[in-house]
């Protein structure tokens, strides 16, 4: 499922590392399915929920040297120079991506790489819609500060 490897690869910078938390996932699903209770929770809202806490358990154990696979194509329909440009800055903002703390990385990933509500995210990562609205918060003002401070805004 592409949301759930978006989001094990924006927590663990790495595609490889990525699916095999979707594996892992859908296998504890698999093994949940015959207790699930229909109206608890949307499925899509509880394997969010465990792919998330298997990555933050991979990033306990091991923490990444570096930002993960970064794509180093250029877009062929611009100009070398823009297209260089865009993927420097892409690669700078994946960089300070992975430097962010993981909560604060994990809102941000399902605000803008997930199809889920406030709600939803906030249910999937076992918090109050207060505390993931005060992640994404901290998170964008990291962000931003690491990108100016890196020149790159």
């Amino acid at each position: 499922m592409p949301t759930i490897h978006r989001l094990a690869y924006r927590l663990l910078g790495d595609a490889f590392e990525a699916e095999d938390v979707c594996q892992e996932t859908f296998v504890k699903f698999w093994q949940a399915a015959s207790g699930w209770r229909s109206g608890e929770a949307k499925v899509l809202t509880w394997l969010c929920r465990v792919a998330t806490h298997d990555c933050y358990d991979r990033l306990r154990r091991k923490r990444p040297d570096l930002p993960g696979d970064l794509s180093d194509r250029a877009d062929d329909r611009m100009g070398a120079e823009t297209g260089m440009a865009r993927s420097q800055r892409w690669d700078a903002l994946q960089a300070a991506m992975m430097r962010l703390p993981e909560r604060q990385r994990a809102a941000l990933s399902f605000c803008y790489d997930h199809a889920l509500s406030q709600r939803e995210a906030a249910k999937a990562m076992n918090i109050g819609e207060k505390a993931y609205e005060s992640l994404l918060v901290r998170g964008r003002r990291t962000l931003k500060t690491m990108m100016q401070e890196d020149d790159h805004v």
